[in-house]
């Protein structure tokens, strides 16, 4: 029941993704105290199901934490967000400064790296997931908090909340 840092975490998923791509979903809500947004992400058939929990420390860095939740998707967990709205846009990008400064040095162009990126090469140092709107509630719900690692998230997010001095998403 490890409670991870928000890039921790992030690596986590986008290894997990890379066992199991396509078809993840993600749901966003607020923070039960308005503070941040919750994300849950899960493979809908087969899981894993992560949370995580985070604000926006200024607009170009998100700070947070986040946790397994569960391993396996269960009926009870597909009734909890069936009624919710998914956000199909998530990314995580992942640099390996290594294998790029070699493409670089073999005379590769850095735009056809990143363009070989895109079209899903895993060759090019360059591994990512979409970010896109995915920390964006839309006015849903605060996410019930059902578990003990759930539980946790929440504890460990309010101390992070008190060290770094915010009582809001902006203040």
């Amino acid at each position: 029941m490890t409670i991870k840092s928000l890039q921790e975490i992030l690596r986590d998923i986008l290894k997990e993704g890379r066992k199991t791509p396509g078809e993840w979903k993600t749901i966003s809500a607020p923070t039960p105290d308005r503070s941040g947004s919750d994300l849950l992400l899960f493979h809908p058939k087969i899981g894993p199901i992560y949370q995580v929990r985070a604000y926006e420390k200024n607009p170009f860095q998100m700070t947070g934490m986040g946790t397994k939740i569960a391993r396996d998707v269960d009926e009870d967990f597909l009734k909890l967000v069936e009624n919710r709205k998914t956000h199909g846009n998530l990314g995580i990008l992942d640099l390996n400064y290594r294998i790029i400064r070699e493409a670089l040095n073999e005379g590769v162009a850095l735009d056809n790296i990143f363009l070989n990126a895109l079209k899903g090469r895993k060759d090019q140092g360059i591994d990512f997931l979409n970010l896109g709107d995915a920390f964006r509630s839309g006015g849903q719900k605060p996410l019930p908090v059902l578990t003990e690692r759930q539980k946790k998230l929440d504890r460990e997010y309010k101390r992070l909340m008190k060290r770094e001095g915010k009582t809001t998403m902006y203040g």
